[in-house]
């Protein structure tokens, strides 16, 4: 697909900080327990945070947009090169930090069985492990998240990668002629479609919903390019999502799955104009550094529970004094910290600037030879 310059794409850094935010609310549910044994106080909590797997289903609503936002601009005529510099492109972004933390879970498992801890054949099955170093493990596998087990997600991405974005350009490509309300109405009915055809295999999920976001982001593209997003979009879109959250435990389950989609696609299109009281609050530097991080956070958050169970487990904790347990909590708080700095200075960022400069050298070479 063609490319059609280099210009600068327009910084979100709300959409950044919201997907921070996001990567914190798995973690938080995933260590629910750890944080009820060692604070009874976080139960008051549950309604949110047990919802934080849905803040998966946001990160493939997310990704389509923030694909075609940075992307869709050298995607006007097909070129087999350059799909191929897009895919290198996101294996930059993705692929080291992957394979590092994947490697961190087999090391882990390793040094346990090393110690005598009871190996599980279950739950670190050697036969899906090249299928996982690949990114493949769930393209076809429902019942198995992985040996570091929130890297199911990237798989499902990386499916999204090879084969739904450039549907997605094809797509809106159709659609070019359609108005920009025919357009949001596609948008809706991904969303709501969803959730109904919902099954454990994820190929689906990630597939319609970051068809979803590329056509949000084609909404978004079209107002903008006229009058402009109103104002206080972000406000209406994060009332309504609070609102959401605190009404989902009182509705059937597809009715909240469907609402929460709604609102969460409705969040992203109104955080992208970027200027609002909500917006400015997602790209405040702490969030915003958050969501820098959060790819590194997201994977090693699994790595560090693993760990935290075997020196630190929370169970010997849950009748000591309160000081005490606000000690290992803490001690919980920095040790996770440290694993998603530690990957994130050492690996993602390095590997990720290394391997774009390769694709920069390899482009002028080629230019060089023409």
């Amino acid at each position: 697909m063609k490319v059609t310059g280099d210009a600068k794409v327009e910084q979100l850094d709300a959409l950044t900080g919201l997907r921070g935010l996001a990567a914190l609310w798995v973690a938080a549910m995933h260590f629910s327990h750890e944080s009820q044994l060692l604070l009874p106080v976080s139960v008051h909590l549950d309604w949110l945070v047990n919802r934080g797997g849905e803040a998966v289903p946001l990160f493939f609503i997310l990704s389509g947009f923030i694909l075609l936002h940075t992307y869709r601009a050298h995607f006007e005529v097909f070129s087999w090169r350059e799909y191929f510099q897009f895919l290198w492109l996101r294996l930059a972004r993705i692929y080291p930090t992957y394979l590092a933390t994947l490697g961190l879970m087999v090391g882990l498992v390793a040094a346990s069985l090393l110690a005598g801890v009871a190996y599980s054949k279950t739950a670190y099955p050697l036969g899906r492990l090249p299928a996982e170093a690949l990114m493949l493990h769930r393209w076809w596998q429902s019942d198995f998240s992985g040996w570091n087990y929130p890297d199911w997600s990237i798989s499902a991405e990386w499916f999204a990668y090879l084969f739904i974005f450039p549907l997605a350009v094809w797509l809106l490509k159709r659609l070019g002629a359609c108005r920009t309300l025919f357009i949001g109405l596609v948008a809706f009915g991904f969303l709501v479609l969803e959730p109904a055809v919902r099954t454990p295999w994820r190929i689906s999920m990630v597939s319609l919903l970051f068809l979803a976001g590329a056509c949000i982001w084609e909404v978004r593209r079209r107002m903008q390019s006229r009058k402009g997003l109103p104002a206080h979009l972000d406000v209406l879109a994060g009332a309504l999502f609070i609102g959401e959250l605190c009404l989902a435990p009182h509705q059937p389950y597809l009715v909240a799955a469907i609402g929460f989609l709604l609102v969460a696609g409705f969040l992203i299109l109104g955080l992208s104009r970027a200027d609002g009281p909500v917006s400015r609050l997602l790209a405040w530097a702490p969030i915003f550094f958050l969501g820098e991080i959060s790819y590194s956070f997201y994977l090693t958050h699994g790595i560090a529970q693993r760990v935290l169970k075997i020196i630190l487990p929370a169970e010997k904790f849950a009748a000591s004094s309160l000081p005490a347990r606000l000690g290992v909590a803490l001690a919980y708080v920095a040790w996770l910290s440290a694993l998603s700095l530690c990957v994130y200075y050492l690996v993602e960022r390095p590997a990720r600037r290394w391997m774009r400069r390769r694709k920069v050298m390899a482009s002028q070479t080629a230019i060089a030879q023409i």
